[in-house]
């Protein structure tokens, strides 16, 4: 029997070669791309696109933020046993940068 024969006999029966699949495959995956990228054009409005460029930018510095604010709650009120209502005083903050700038 030829190579010839047993390929029809294998397309016949439903059994593919492994060099076949891979053709078959890369076209699934040139169709699934190109489905991809005719999805990528929709075009977002210009103010939400403005909006989610903004968000994106400003995430970092927005938990960066809270992440000082909760070290000064956790360091002032858990670690140095002060009351609460200091924690956010002006003054207090004030007077821990005099104690520490302070001309000896």
């Amino acid at each position: 029997m030829s190579m010839a024969d047993e390929r029809m006999d294998r397309e016949q029966s439903g059994f593919k070669s492994t060099a076949e699949e891979g053709r078959s495959g890369r076209k699934k995956r040139e169709t699934r791309v190109k489905a991809d990228k005719s999805s990528e054009k929709k075009q977002r409005s210009k103010g939400l696109s403005i909006l989610l460029w903004i968000l994106r930018k400003s995430i970092v510095p927005v938990i960066m933020v809270i992440m000082l604010v909760a070290g000064l709650y956790i360091g002032y009120v858990v670690v140095g046993k002060q009351a609460e209502a200091d924690v956010f005083s002006w003054a207090t903050w004030q007077h821990l940068y005099d104690l520490i700038f302070a001309e000896s």
